[in-house]
C-alpha cells in the first residue's frame, strides 16, 4: 500500500510541475528568468537517493520536455538524465540536511545541463547558439532555480525522510 501511495504522490507531483512549468510560468513571459520545475526531480532524488534514482528520474524528466520543446527527441533525456546520475555520484558523501547542498547540486546541474544541451544541439543541427544567449539562459535559470532550490528541497527532504515518500524497508527473507 505504501509503495502505491509513493507512486501516486510522485505522479501527482510530476504533473503539477510540468502544468505548472509550461502551462502558467513559461506564459507569463519572463523569457530566462523561467523555473525549471522539472529539474528538481533528477537533482533531488540523485542528491537524496543515489545516482540510478537521479539517473531515472532525469530520464523521465527529460521524457517530458522533449515530448513537449523538444526539437531533438531524447537528447533533453540524455541531458538530464546524466544530470541526475551525476549529481548522485558526486553528492554521495555530502550532509544531506544542508541547504547550500541542494543550492550548489542545481547551480551545477543545471549549467551543466544547458551547457551540454547546447553543445549536443549544436552538433546535431550544425549550427551553434552564440556563447552571449548561453550564458544569458544559464544565468537567469541559475537565479530563479537556485532561489527555488531550498524552498522546494524542505519539503522533498522532509518527506523522504519521515513522510510519504519514504522508502519502503527491505524485508529479510
Amino acid at each position: 500500500m505504501r509503495k502505491m501511495r509513493r507512486r501516486l504522490l510522485l505522479a501527482v507531483l510530476y504533473l503539477a510541475a510540468f502544468l505548472l512549468q509550461y502551462g502558467f510560468f513559461n506564459n507569463l513571459g519572463w523569457g530566462v528568468f523561467c523555473p525549471q520545475l522539472l529539474l528538481f526531480f533528477p537533482v533531488f532524488a540523485g542528491l537524496l537517493r543515489g545516482c540510478w534514482f537521479g539517473l531515472a528520474h532525469g530520464l523521465f524528466a527529460g521524457l517530458l520536455m522533449d515530448l513537449v520543446i523538444g526539437r531533438f527527441l531524447g537528447l533533453n533525456m540524455l541531458v538530464w538524465g546524466l544530470a541526475g546520475f551525476l549529481t548522485g555520484r558526486l553528492t554521495a558523501s555530502l550532509f544531506k540536511e544542508n541547504y547550500l547542498i541542494a543550492i550548489v547540486s542545481v547551480l551545477l546541474s543545471f549549467t551543466f545541463g544547458s551547457l551540454l544541451y547546447a553543445v549536443l544541439a549544436g552538433l546535431v543541427s550544425g549550427s551553434f547558439f552564440s556563447m552571449t544567449l548561453i550564458s544569458r539562459i544559464i544565468l537567469g535559470g541559475v537565479l530563479v532555480n537556485c532561489f527555488i532550490a531550498p524552498i522546494v528541497y524542505l519539503p522533498v527532504y522532509r518527506s523522504l525522510s519521515y513522510g510519504w515518500l519514504q522508502p519502503q524497508p527491505k524485508r529479510r527473507a
